[in-house]
């Protein structure tokens, strides 16, 4: 039997495949790096705390190296940071109240482009953004109004507790309650009240309609 050889790399290529013929099993080639320059984990280690780190030859050194460490700049958000302080809607509102009257005047232009444009297509374009715009005017006021009688409602409830009266807190149902009404008189006050009234049975009517027996054949 042939005594299987200490170094792989002695051992002739012929004899290799002879004894992976027979059974015999090269043993693999020696590490170039000492065993003591690896950690437990396999990782590089230095011999003294006080020397620089020694990295293997074998692999390639990267391009962009960080050679000295800076500090990544953090981007705040105001809108989410707590160094900005609290949102005091009241104030945002009348800092940018003149807002609503670029937005009038710019409305007033696109209906008299409707007016002189020919272009069909442009014509529809105009329709959509001035019902886009004239819709979102109209939700801001019927906001507006629902924040106007809640906020009534509480300043009635803290002169009522300055009085000697006890602490009330407004329940669910009585917040929809005054939300309902701040809408019944946006729509009294615009005129879509009959409108949104014939809507509103409609869509009534069309549930009921849903429980009635159907007609045999």
């Amino acid at each position: 039997m042939v005594q299987q050889s200490t170094d792989a790399r002695d051992v002739p290529l012929e004899e290799r495949l002879r004894q992976k013929k027979q059974g015999f099993a090269v043993q693999k080639e020696a590490t170039t790096e000492p065993s003591s320059s690896l950690d437990a984990g396999g990782r590089a280690r230095r011999a003294n705390k006080n020397q620089p780190l020694e990295l293997s030859s074998k692999r390639a050194v990267g391009r962009f190296r960080q050679v000295v460490e800076v500090k990544k700049k953090r981007v705040l958000d105001p809108r989410f940071e707590a160094q900005s302080g609290r949102l005091n809607e009241d104030l945002f509102n009348k800092s940018y109240a003149f807002l609503d009257e670029y937005k009038q005047r710019e409305l007033q232009e696109l209906k008299q482009q409707l007016k002189k444009t020919k272009n069909m297509t442009k014509k529809d374009e105009l329709k959509h953004e001035i019902a886009l715009r004239q819709q979102e005017m109209t939700e801001k006021n019927k906001q507006e109004k629902i924040k106007s009688a809640l906020t009534k409602r509480k300043r009635e409830e803290r002169e009522a507790v300055a009085s000697g009266k006890g602490a009330f807190y407004l329940k669910r149902k009585d917040k929809k309650k005054l939300e309902l009404q701040a809408k019944f008189q946006d729509l009294q006050e615009t005129g879509r009240l009959s409108k949104f009234m014939a809507k509103k049975r409609k869509k009534n009517a069309s549930k009921d309609h849903r429980w009635l027996p159907t007609q045999r054949k």
